[in-house]
């Protein structure tokens, strides 16, 4: 049994007429007969009566056309649903979330996306940031940001720049360098550095590395922090110095003082599978963009 089966017999069913539901879906009445004939042979069951002058339907036909009437719009609605899913405009966007890095744009960016689409559900998935590409590709979240140091552009994911913050350096308010407006970072080459421990933080230290490059010098590592307070605490008694983006400095603290510096931008990347469906990840990234500036080069404009 053929979808066309049950539209023909819905159209010959509601007209009682086979030359009417042949010029309803503009098909041959011959065509009609036959589809409705093969029919009856695979059910077993007469569905209309036919004389020379009217059609009508046996009380097989009634019962059939009651169930198909509602199959056929159950169908529709499934139809219209999978479309408005391709389109974006319903279903979930799962959004990759590692907590620990504060980009208060996505959450705006989520208030905005729900209220233009009402019927997509919008969930966080909480994530460290190098788990996030295995989760992409497991299926479990549609959307990750991670940092570009996580992008790997030869694998089948796919990318684009979406925040930048200005690094900033952060000593304690009694350090020899706090009373400078701006450091440059090979200033804290001899330095003792605070680092997060992997377990927790994992890439961390990696990271620090990777900043600190371009300015020729690879950190030394003392004390270890079990969180980003925990660092700033230390920081704070004269433990070490350290990095953090301004994202992440929420309120002051007069026992550290936060300077600019020449440090490359921490730049983080949106995620997501290269063959995957364009929607709704394109309508979010859109409101995204509309939030967040051009990133500012603090270090260019300070050297300046």
């Amino acid at each position: 049994m053929e979808l066309r089966h049950l539209r023909y017999f819905q159209a010959v069913a509601e007209t009682l007429s086979f030359s009417r539901a042949a010029e309803r879906l503009r098909v041959a009445q011959p065509a009609i007969s036959r589809q409705i004939h093969a029919l009856e042979q695979e059910i077993g069951a007469k569905l209309f009566i036919r004389s020379t002058t009217r059609v009508r339907l046996t009380d097989a036909g009634r019962h059939f056309q009651q169930e198909v009437n509602t199959l056929l719009a159950q169908l529709a609605v499934s139809v219209t649903t999978t479309q408005e899913i391709a389109r974006g405009r319903r279903g979930e966007l799962n959004l990759g979330s590692d907590w620990r890095i504060l980009i208060p744009q996505i959450a705006e960016a989520v208030v905005r996306y729900r209220a233009e689409f009402p019927q997509v559900t919008v969930n966080f998935v909480e994530l460290p940031i190098h788990s996030q590409s295995d989760a992409l590709k497991d299926g479990r979240i549609h959307l990750g940001f991670v940092h570009q140091a996580f992008v790997d552009t030869r694998s089948d994911l796919a990318s684009q720049p979406v925040f930048s913050a200005a690094m900033k350096i952060v000593v304690s308010a009694n350090h020899p360098l706090a009373g400078k407006p701006f450091v440059p970072l090979r200033d804290l080459r001899n330095e003792p550095w605070i680092k997060l421990d992997e377990k927790n933080h994992p890439g961390f230290r990696s990271l620090m590395i990777q900043l600190c490059h371009p300015a020729l010098f690879t950190p030394k590592f003392g004390r270890v922090a079990h969180s980003i307070d925990g660092m700033l605490g230390l920081i704070a008694v004269g433990d070490g110095v350290g990095l953090v983006p301004s994202s992440l400095i929420s309120r002051p603290n007069p026992a550290l003082r936060y300077l600019d510096t020449d440090c490359p931008p921490f730049e983080f990347h949106a995620l997501w599978l290269k063959d995957s469906p364009p929607e709704p990840r394109t309508s979010f990234l859109r409101l995204l963009a509309d939030l967040i500036s051009p990133p500012a080069r603090t270090g260019k404009s300070a050297k300046a």
